[in-house]
């Protein structure tokens, strides 16, 4: 379950960035994306981001699986990219909807993969949600 978790957030965090990356050189990139993790090292995380970020983990996750069952069906390149383009508009409506911004769920799955705190938290949560359900 948890290599599922990371895999999802790291996927939406691939989403959400790499629009902005492509319009960068890559000098500017690397300098962008040290920039970004620093911050995002730094950043406090609450009680309440990592309600919100279940809750979108979650939504994303089923994304995601929905995501890759069509896409087994695809023929051409430009239908794949569609698909991914409109999975990536779903999971940053289910982040904003889940009431973060994307830098804040990339934040909290940034830090899941280095602090074992949050990532235990995030758990946690997880459980908790599951077990309200």
């Amino acid at each position: 379950m948890m290599k599922r978790t990371m895999i999802a957030s790291l996927m939406a965090a691939m989403f959400a960035t790499a629009p902005a990356l492509a319009q960068q050189s890559e000098a500017d990139q690397q300098a962008a994306a040290q920039a970004q993790m620093e911050q995002m090292a730094n950043a406090e995380i609450t009680d309440e981001h990592i309600e919100k970020f279940v809750v979108a983990l979650d939504e994303i996750e089923t994304i995601n699986e929905s995501f890759v069952a069509q896409l087994e069906s695809v023929e051409s390149q430009e239908e794949a990219q569609q698909l991914q383009i409109e999975a990536q508009r779903e999971m940053v409506s289910a982040v904003e909807e889940a009431g973060l911004s994307v830098e804040e769920y990339n934040t909290v799955a940034y830090r899941m993969q280095s602090d074992p705190e949050i990532r235990d938290a995030v758990e946690a949560e997880r459980e908790e949600q599951e077990s309200d359900s």
